[in-house]
């Protein structure tokens, strides 16, 4: 039984295996620039801005410290994902049995794949949740251990704290882990070590914030910092939202709205359904609804539907469903079995955004096998790689992402410049400075917060800031990116008198291709 279980989680592992030569997605190519500029002595915000908080860009510092290359992202995603597989397997065993665990871990490899998404889910591949989810498992499984050490709270801590310092919003998994620490302690454990362990994940926790700060301190951007991370995400996250109500609402609808579309959603929210009634699985239930409400709260402070917010909630519903398995499987009563059964059938009848093959949708699995088809093909050299790359993206109006527009406008730069040559995207290409190896005239590398006129009236920011960058550094080139937003970069550059008269009066038109206009500094 063992060697079969191991099998069919290999088997489904090995579906992710062709996704190791999809290129890095717009968000990927973002944290890896900074990463890069980090790596150089470079500091996140003061030198190259991004609303996150610094531990995405740090951790990226060290994926291309480890291995310089757009295919790192992928196999980061991979070992992510291998990871949560192993930690799942242990945590159902301490919630249920080795059963629970092992199906949670099949349920994660197959229905938590990226590439059931979009252009096989290039978008959500090594994103913040995918450590948030990582990092959260982990923390599970510590706080469940059979005898709970002080070490095990100290280091869940550390592990919940990294997992804030890649997003704010992961604050809101307190609420499965004190769950856990209270739910699963040991026999005996007297509500005085509960509150023990408690203090000690705080402090933790705490100590994690109090590192990151002093290193941001020490680096002379907490202001920056602070503008970046907090004033700029209450804004971001605040459009999404109506009003309070709206907010309300979507907490109560889109864990439903999300079922009609994943089976993985309906697969762990009926299973945590399941698992409920059965007094030896009530707390593992317990559990796997507290993290999937705090993952559905963690979602919604985001103010918008992005397909990789949706990612830290996978395990929570992996484990959901394995144990949901378990309780179906187990049961003396025909019905729960025919109930289960009855789920699966109307999950591979009605779920997933895919068009029907035979009046089913398959939940997603049509799409799945073709993306990994398209991955083997150009893995087995069937396909050249502009037909590959050409897949990923520019196939929606305003799609910021053309990872062949960036793969050739990257190449261009790279043979026609020198490597201490400044160049500048005006857009939301941030893999162009990443493939050709060349550094931003401006911190603001990708273009949002000048749009916006982000923090206009204080200087350095604003498209007043810009100006001052460029004017400073002389970029050899300048590429303004089309098609990305409603009204596109290039036109609201060349609208802005300051901009285009600048542009103007320094450079000469080079190019004007589809996706990208590039100008040229005069004598260059």
């Amino acid at each position: 039984m063992q060697l079969l279980r191991w099998c069919a989680l290999g088997l489904l592992f090995a579906l992710r295996l062709p996704s190791l030569v999809q290129p890095a997605a717009a968000d990927q190519s973002l944290y890896a620039y900074i990463g890069l500029r980090i790596l150089e002595g470079g500091t996140p915000y003061v030198d190259a801005w991004d609303q996150k908080p610094p531990g995405i860009h740090l951790l990226y510092a060290l994926l291309w410290w480890l291995w310089p290359d757009e295919r790192v992202v992928a196999a980061a995603d991979l070992v992510a994902a291998a990871a949560v597989c192993a930690l799942l397997i242990a945590l159902g065993r301490r919630l249920g049995s080795a059963s629970a665990g092992w199906v949670a871990a099949c349920v994660f490899a197959l229905l938590g794949n990226p590439s059931m998404h979009r252009l096989s889910g290039v978008f959500v591949r090594a994103q913040c949740e995918t450590f948030i989810a990582l990092a959260i498992t982990a923390a599970l499984v510590l706080l469940t251990a059979p005898v709970r050490r002080t070490w095990h709270a100290a280091a869940a801590g550390v592990l919940f704290g990294a997992a804030v310092w890649l997003k704010y919003t992961a604050i809101v998994f307190a609420l499965p882990l004190l769950a856990a620490l209270w739910l699963v302690r040991p026999a005996g454990t007297r509500p005085a070590a509960v509150l023990r362990d408690a203090l000690v994940l705080t402090a933790a926790t705490t100590m994690m914030g109090v590192v990151g700060l002093a290193w941001i301190a020490a680096k002379g951007a907490l202001v920056d910092f602070w503008l970046a991370t907090y004033r700029y995400n209450v804004g971001y996250s605040s459009e999404g939202y109506e009003s309070a109500t709206h907010f309300v609402r979507y907490l109560a609808t889109m864990p439903f709205r999300q079922a009609r579309r994943e089976l993985l959603w309906l697969a762990g929210l009926i299973g945590v359904v399941f698992a409920l009634p059965v007094g030896r699985l009530r707390t593992g239930a317990v559990l796997a609804a507290a993290w999937i409400a705090a993952a559905v709260v963690a979602i919604a402070l985001n103010g918008r539907d992005l397909p990789q917010y949706f990612v830290q909630a996978t395990p929570a519903l992996a484990i959901g469903a394995g144990l949901g398995a378990l309780a179906a499987w187990r049961s003396p009563h025909r019905l729960v079995k025919a109930a289960a059964i009855l789920v699966l059938v109307a999950g591979f009848w009605r779920v997933g955004v895919d068009r029907p093959v035979y009046g089913l949708r398959l939940a997603g699995l049509p799409g799945l096998i073709e993306n990994i088809r398209f991955d083997l093909a150009y893995w087995s050299g069937r396909i050249d790689r502009r037909t590959y790359l050409n897949r990923f993206g520019g196939d929606r109006p305003q799609d910021k992402y053309d990872a062949l527009a960036v793969d050739d406008l990257a190449r261009q730069l790279a043979a026609t410049t020198r490597p201490d040559d400044r160049i500048y995207v005006f857009g939301f290409s941030p893999g162009v400075y990443v493939k050709a190896q060349r550094v931003s005239a401006s911190r603001f590398f990708w273009n949002v917060p000048v749009l916006i006129e982000f923090e206009a009236g204080r200087p350095g920011y604003g498209t007043e800031g810009l100006l001052a960058d460029l004017d400073a550094t002389r970029p050899v080139v300048v590429a303004l990116q089309k098609g990305d937003w409603s009204i596109d970069s290039r036109t609201q550059f060349m609208a802005h008198p300051g901009l285009s008269a600048w542009l103007e009066r320094h450079y000469r038109q080079e190019d004007d291709g589809p996706r990208f206009e590039v100008w040229r500094l005069r004598g260059r």
